[in-house]
């Protein structure tokens, strides 16, 4: 019974890491293209 709610403890907390690196990296994504996108226009 313990083990079980760790496991989905464990789980659940990976998975909420995962959205919030997949937020940052996106993020990180759209402030490159932002960053990029003047050149691209320019052209």
């Amino acid at each position: 019974m313990h083990a079980e709610k760790r496991v989905r403890v464990d789980s659940s907390d990976v998975r909420s890491s995962y959205s919030h690196g997949s937020i940052v990296t996106s993020g990180r994504l759209i402030g490159f293209c932002i960053e990029f996108s003047p050149k691209i226009i320019r052209h």
